[in-house]
């Protein structure tokens, strides 16, 4: 019985956080979300980092590219070879070298900003966004990854493992991808977990409760993240809105954030 609720739920949850992530742009051009951003006085230097890095990377394929629509002239083959390569740059720098958590460091101010604007329209409570609270926040967005990214590589290997021991390779890479998802988005709950002051050894027991939801944010990112230069942007950006929608609604629906809180407070 409880594996069928544990099962009931995960599916709950990650369609609950999709469908969330239809509704994110509406609910932040209603509010205004984006008001307040520039005002911080270290955003600018972040996205520039950002940016700088992502043009050196897909810089480089643009430029192979468009010597080679140079000497062969423009093509539909052409086209399909800028795509083609781009998706593998692409996979290869967010996936295979980790670079996707080296991003949401460098846009912590992004996932720092979004979730707390949102959680104060769903609240009407002010959260606090001081400069104090983003070094916190930042900090710990550093902890975080560390954490996430060995977890990641633990599970990864050790499930690999696995399946391959009982002969079930054609599984492994669909799994991979699953623990990587959760991860990914686990670093990003991590953000509205962290406003309720769990610690991070809390918030990774708490979000494991909701684990459709954490899997869901991880494939949208996932995703966003392998489109050029705007992909990094978009993808802490929606994912903070979404996954603060999805956990307010199930907190409320649950009731097992007040439960955390009242351990804190104890």
């Amino acid at each position: 019985m409880e594996a069928t609720i544990i099962i009931q739920h995960f599916f709950r949850d990650i369609i609950l956080t999709i469908k969330n992530y239809r509704t994110v742009y509406p609910f932040i051009m209603a509010n205004k979300l984006w008001e307040g951003f520039l005002d911080y006085s270290w955003v600018s230097k972040f996205l520039l980092v950002v940016g700088a890095l992502l043009s050196l990377k897909f810089g480089g394929v643009l430029s192979s590219w468009m010597g080679n629509v140079a000497v062969e002239g423009m093509s539909m083959n052409a086209f399909g070879s800028l795509v083609s390569d781009t998706a593998s740059e692409g996979y290869h720098l967010y996936v295979q070298g980790g670079f996707k958590y080296v991003i949401l460091i460098l846009l912590e101010v992004v996932l720092f900003h979004f979730a707390r604007k949102t959680l104060e329209v769903l609240t009407g409570e002010e959260a606090e966004d001081s400069l104090k609270a983003f070094i916190g926040a930042q900090v710990r967005m550093i902890k975080v990854v560390f954490f996430s990214y060995f977890m990641e590589t633990f599970f990864s290997i050790v499930v690999g493992t696995l399946v391959s021991m009982i002969g079930f390779e054609f599984l492994k890479p669909a799994l991979i991808f699953a623990i990587q998802c959760f991860f990914l988005g686990f670093v990003v709950v991590d953000n509205y977990n962290e406003i309720y002051k769990m610690s991070i050894k809390q918030s990774f027991k708490y979000t494991r409760q909701y684990t459709g939801v954490s899997i869901g944010i991880g494939i949208v990112v996932y995703a966003l993240m392998l489109l050029p230069v705007l992909g990094a942007f978009l993808a802490p950006l929606l994912a903070a809105v979404t996954a603060t929608i999805t956990m307010y609604e199930l907190d409320k629906k649950d009731d097992s954030l007040e439960e955390v809180i009242v351990k804190n407070v104890i």
